[in-house]
């Protein structure tokens, strides 16, 4: 698998599993405080490691123009 299909691939695994968080949380399951914290760090993280990856494939491309 080149870089480019693991990236495309896991890019669909963080919004898959950022849309299973605002839906948890959007459905009345939080019930504490905690639970919100927990579910927007999760959210944070991954939209964290969605920019990392798109920044990495930006350089990725820089390189292979030269």
């Amino acid at each position: 698998m080149d870089s480019i299909a693991l990236a495309s691939y896991m890019m669909k695994k963080f919004e898959q599993y950022e849309q299973g968080i605002i839906e948890y949380t959007t459905s009345g399951n939080i019930k504490t405080m905690e639970d919100y914290r927990f579910a927007m760090g999760e959210l944070s993280m991954l939209r964290t490691l969605r920019d990392e990856i798109k920044e990495a494939l930006q350089f990725e491309g820089d390189l292979t123009d030269e």
